[in-house]
């Protein structure tokens, strides 16, 4: 069983970074985005335990603002909207969770990274700087997905040598 799990521990460790400031530059940044994508942008379009009563989301209910606009992106996400929304619902709520915690970083900053570049390229422009969170989202994303935790997360003491 161990063998068999090396490959994903291999995915998760961090990148080593021993001195203490470049662990407190990943971890801010992290701690930061994860708080913005599951406490800011996720409540607005998808149902968590701590979506306010005021947006009138049940508990993993996706909003229909947000499938609509889901829609607008064409085919294929325009054939299933409510799937696409709540995935990406989904993945903005608990990928900030695991951004916080500093869990299985790399990999839930892969599908962090995929959610920004699908709504970068496929959201109707509007001629604003709407879209700015969401390039900044995707760069984080790539950051996190190179840099993992850190040595303030969770990977790094599921990962460390005993």
């Amino acid at each position: 069983m161990y063998h068999q799990l090396q490959p994903i521990k291999k995915l998760i460790i961090p990148f080593k970074v021993d001195a203490l400031l470049p662990n407190i530059l990943i971890l801010i940044p992290r701690l930061i985005t994860g708080h913005l994508l599951s406490f800011v942008f996720a409540i607005n379009k998808f149902g968590t335990p701590w979506t306010p009563v005021s947006m009138n989301l049940e508990y993993l209910e996706v909003s229909d603002w947000f499938i609509e606009l889901v829609t607008q992106f064409g085919t294929p996400f325009s054939l299933m909207p409510e799937v696409f929304a709540w995935s990406a619902g989904f993945t903005e709520a608990l990928g900030g969770i695991l951004l916080i915690l500093g869990l299985n970083t790399r990999i839930t900053s892969f599908f962090i990274t995929t959610t920004m570049f699908i709504t970068i390229v496929f959201r109707p422009w509007d001629y604003t700087w709407s879209i700015m969170p969401t390039f900044i989202f995707f760069c984080l994303g790539l950051f996190f997905m190179g840099f993992g935790s850190g040595k303030f997360g969770l990977d790094y003491f599921l990962t460390a040598k005993r």
